[in-house]
């Protein structure tokens, strides 16, 4: 927190004044509350000695009233000491009410209250008991006559007296505290000066040896511990000078290649304990500091031990794929020695995450590809043959034979569609960035798309609406695109709400984005299948959709088209109730 040597010598000196003045005051208050107290309870026990408690018991056993009895109590009032603040009351032995009173202090008379001390006169006992911190002083004398208690004589006391004191010795601590520190802080500033003064000339030398001016000699001004200390700086400067000049050229040689590697280098003692990193094994690995990283921390989960590859034959290394919370890498360990000694190991780290990415990428769409081509293959090689061999026998049912040509029809149409989008996102996936733009009404686009799409809904008995939250401005991008991204949507929408449904396209303008909703009343997606929905080939009902002739590429060709006009794709859907589809464009009339 205090980084000045200064500060720290002058707050030691504050902290210890501070705290010798408050242990001083603490006690000087506790002992004056006690004294005062002690007095009090003194000073009533004289008062109201047995012999007087006993006078004032045969008075209210003979009969005597309650004023005679105060009467005889008041000629004491000098004694107990009555004044402003401290009233005497003569209260009933049954209810505690004030009967009598001499009491100067009105608002203490009105605020009258049962303490512990009237409820041990109450039961026939003094009541001379202190009361930590109830802000006054208090004693209760009984009474008694031939029936019981019959009067309780109550001396209270504000220790107004006591504040006054306590305040004013206060005031005094603060001014000696001020005073105090004062002196404190002149005293740790004096001292300080001695000491700091010449540990900040050789601070500031030494920091010019650190950047690397080791022609500065430190001047040796004194013989003791700061002297010693100076000539042994200017000792370890000759030193290092002499020998940071052998070593710079090869460790400039050796960080200029670690720092332009596009792999990652690490280095390990014998050991484990990292002994160098270069900028790229930290981002490869993710990390932001090397401290305190071992070979067990970074590849410890692989197969593979220190001892194995410090024994590796010479020229050898070992290969291993790791893969981090950042990337995918190919590491070769490999052991270094010095004077032919093992001396520990280097780590070279290359990434493969691309190369993988593409390798899983490449099989899953072959695979992908295959089993959608082989399954319509398969279907029209078993219809055919089937054909093939009834027409061998001359026995073909005509019904049959057209069902089975529809089947193939349907088949091969269903190819076409399949290798038609394969081709479109093969087109776009290397053109999409360079397609033409141009300025067009979005509003007018759905309102045809509707025109058209409305024949198809209509056989299903759906409605197809078009409404329009507010004017839209002209869209720039490609018109042909958006427009087999709308299409993509609005069709699959009708495919899959059931007869007699209802498909609502609502438009907005909103924050410089264009914003387009699709939402149906249809048979909804599975919550589990919505974080995949975009992924090629990818269905919810796979049966179902290729009976509906989709080929699961749509919504993955309309992702890509929205993604290349800076846009967002969301779905929303719950099954049995519908699916809501959110495209949101952004506009950039500069674009055109």
């Amino acid at each position: 927190m205090f980084k000045s040597l200064s500060l720290k010598i002058a707050m030691m000196f504050v902290l210890l004044t501070v705290s010798v003045i408050i242990l001083i005051g603490t006690f000087m208050t506790g002992s004056i509350d006690s004294f005062y107290d002690n007095e009090f309870k003194n000073l009533m026990s004289l008062v109201f000695s047995d012999k007087y408690i006993e006078q004032l018991s045969d008075s209210a056993k003979a009969g005597v009233g309650a004023k005679e009895i105060f009467d005889n109590i008041s000629v004491y009032n000098g004694q107990i000491g009555v004044d402003s603040y401290r009233n005497v009351y003569l209260l009933d032995g049954k209810t505690a009410k004030v009967v009598d009173k001499f009491a100067t202090n009105t608002s203490l008379a009105k605020n009258l209250e049962i303490s512990p001390n009237i409820t041990s006169a109450l039961t026939g006992k003094t009541g001379n008991t202190v009361s930590s911190g109830s802000g006054y002083m208090d004693y209760a004398v009984p009474v008694s006559d031939k029936d019981g208690i019959k009067y309780i004589v109550y001396i209270k006391d504000t220790k107004e007296e006591t504040d006054n004191v306590l305040r004013s010795i206060f005031i005094i601590m603060l001014q000696a505290l001020l005073i105090g520190l004062i002196i404190s802080v002149l005293f740790s500033i004096l001292l300080s000066k001695t000491i700091i003064l010449p540990i900040e000339s050789l601070t500031a030398k030494a920091v010019r040896i650190s950047e690397g001016d080791f022609g500065q000699k430190i001047e040796v001004r004194s013989d003791d511990e700061i002297g010693k200390l100076t000539n042994t700086f200017n000792v370890m400067a000759q030193e290092l000078k002499n020998s940071l000049s052998k070593i710079q050229s090869e460790k400039d040689k050796s960080e200029t290649i670690l720092l332009y590697m596009t792999d990652g280098v690490l280095a390990f003692n014998t050991t484990g304990e990292l002994i160098h990193i270069n900028h790229a094994a930290k981002e490869f690995l993710g990390l932001e500091s090397s401290d305190g990283l071992t070979f067990d921390t970074l590849f410890g989960d692989s197969d593979i031990s220190i001892e194995q590859i410090l024994y590796l034959p010479h020229f050898k290394s070992a290969e291993r794929i790791i893969t981090t919370g950042v990337c995918e890498l190919n590491v070769h360990f490999a052991p270094f020695k010095i004077n032919d000694r093992s001396s520990g190991l280097i780590a070279v780290l290359q990434d493969i995450t691309e190369q993988q990415r593409l390798d899983r990428s490449r099989r899953e769409f072959i695979a992908n590809v295959s089993h959608e081509l082989r399954t319509p293959l398969t279907t029209v090689k078993s219809y055919t043959e089937t054909l093939t061999d009834s027409a061998k026998d001359g026995n073909i049912d005509r019904d049959m034979f057209l069902s089975f040509l529809r089947v193939i029809n349907g088949e091969t149409d269903r190819m076409t569609r399949l290798v038609k989008d394969l081709l479109l996102l093969s087109r776009l996936d290397y053109s999409l960035k360079e397609m033409p733009k141009e300025s067009f009404d979005v509003g007018d686009m759905i309102r045809s798309l509707v025109s058209r799409l409305n024949i198809t809904a209509a056989e299903k008995k759906q409605t197809l609406v078009y409404e329009p939250t507010n004017a839209l401005p002209l869209y720039c991008g490609n018109p042909d695109r958006i427009e087999q991204v709308l299409i993509n949507i609005i069709t699959n929408a009708i495919k899959y709400t059931p007869q007699g449904g209802n498909i609502l396209i609502t438009t907005m303008h909103m924050y410089n984005s264009l914003c387009i909703k699709v939402k149906d009343n249809g048979i909804g997606i599975p919550e589990k299948d919505l974080d995949h929905i975009f992924e090629r080939f990818y269905r919810v009902d796979k049966a179902r959709s290729r009976e509906m002739g989709g080929t699961g590429l749509g919504l993955a060709i309309a992702k890509e088209i929205v993604e290349a006009h800076d846009g967002t794709i969301e779905i929303k859907s719950k099954i049995g109730v519908g699916t809501e589809v959110l495209i949101t464009l952004p506009i950039k009339e500069s674009d055109c």
